[in-house]
C-alpha cells in the first residue's frame, strides 16, 4: 500500500483526495509553480516519512482557448511556470530524495504536446514541453536508478476540462509525491 503525499494549491481538494485514498497519506497546500513552495512541502514529506519514492508531476492548467497571437505574455508566463517550470521544481528538491530511494518521476504530458490542437498554441507548447526533457531526464537520470516517464492522455473527464467544456475558466494544480 502507497503513502501518497497530494500537493496542490486547493488544500480542501488535496484533503478530500487523501480521505478518498482509503491508505495513509497526507495533503498539502503549495502553488508548484512556486519553488520555495515546492521545496517546503518536499521537506515536509521528508520530515514526515524520511523518504519519497516517486514523483508524479500532475499540475495543469489549459487556459486560454486562443490562437498563439491572442495569448497575452501573463497567460502563457502562467502556463509555462504551472505546466512545466513546476517539473523543474519537483525534480530539483526531491532529485537526492529519489537517488536515495532508486525511485520514480512520471510526468503528464498530453496527446496534444504531440499532435497539436486548435485555439489551444499556448497549452500546447507547455505540453510538448513536457515530452522532451522528460526523455532527456530518463537518459540523465538513470546512471542514478531513477525510472523517468511521462504518460500523453487524450482528453481526461476533470474539474479542468468540464469548466473548459463549459465556457468559463478555470484550473487544476495537482502535484503526487508518493512514499
Amino acid at each position: 500500500m502507497a503513502t501518497v503525499a497530494i500537493v496542490d494549491y486547493n488544500l480542501g481538494a488535496a484533503q478530500l483526495t487523501v480521505a478518498d485514498l482509503g491508505s495513509p497519506g497526507m495533503a498539502l497546500h503549495a502553488d508548484v509553480s512556486d519553488g520555495t513552495a515546492v521545496r517546503s512541502a518536499i521537506a515536509a514529506v521528508m520530515k514526515e516519512y524520511g523518504h519519497v519514492d516517486a514523483v508524479h508531476n500532475n499540475a495543469g492548467i489549459a487556459s486560454p482557448s486562443k490562437p498563439l497571437h491572442e495569448t497575452s505574455e501573463e497567460e502563457w508566463d502562467k502556463l509555462q511556470s504551472t505546466n512545466v517550470k513546476s517539473i523543474y521544481w519537483t525534480t530539483l528538491h526531491a532529485f537526492e530524495a529519489l537517488r536515495a530511494s532508486k525511485g520514480s518521476i512520471l510526468n503528464t504530458a498530453s496527446m496534444v504536446g504531440l499532435i497539436g490542437q486548435q485555439d489551444h498554441a499556448a497549452y500546447v507548447a507547455t505540453k510538448g514541453a513536457v515530452i522532451s526533457p522528460t526523455k532527456a531526464m530518463a537518459a540523465d537520470y538513470a546512471r542514478h536508478s531513477i525510472r523517468v516517464n511521462a504518460i500523453c492522455p487524450a482528453g481526461v473527464w476533470t474539474t479542468m476540462l468540464e469548466t473548459m467544456v463549459r465556457g468559463t475558466a478555470g484550473s487544476r494544480q495537482h502535484t503526487e509525491i508518493s512514499r
